[in-house]
């Protein structure tokens, strides 16, 4: 895929989300790392991604209308020639989920063959703040 910057991880994580409101027939295995962990925001442990990502795929072949899902500013940190971490906010609303206030962290790291791979996820949901109650987001 190339060399670690944070236009190739900004650009997969916007893979990640057409993947997800099922805008893309990519697949989500291409995305991760086979000894990827996942901490869902409804989880009360990680767990190994391949399980998190059955479950996925169960629930977008059983989706009776597409999902939605509005990214705010990625910010990227690359921290090795491989490596990066991305922490970003976003909303996503589907038939069976709704979050308005996610927070997202995803670790980056390019394989042997220079594909970019999430090593490790953290997906969150947050309450709304003060002022974001007051102007109806």
């Amino acid at each position: 895929m190339g060399k670690m910057s944070p236009e190739l991880v900004s650009s997969r994580i916007h893979e990640f989300w057409n993947i997800l409101t099922g805008e893309s027939k990519d697949k989500f295995e291409d995305l991760y790392s086979p000894d990827a962990i996942v901490f869902t925001g409804r989880a009360k442990r990680s767990e190994p991604a391949r399980l998190a990502l059955l479950r996925r795929m169960r629930q977008l072949a059983n989706a009776t209308s597409n999902a939605t899902a509005e990214i705010g500013s990625v910010d990227v940190q690359v921290v090795g020639s491989d490596v990066a971490i991305a922490t970003y906010t976003y909303r996503f609303q589907s038939t069976r989920t709704r979050t308005l206030f996610g927070r997202a962290t995803q670790v980056f790291q390019l394989d042997g063959d220079g594909v970019l791979q999430i090593v490790h996820e953290h997906l969150s949901s947050a309450s709304p703040t003060k002022v974001e109650k007051a102007v109806g987001r």
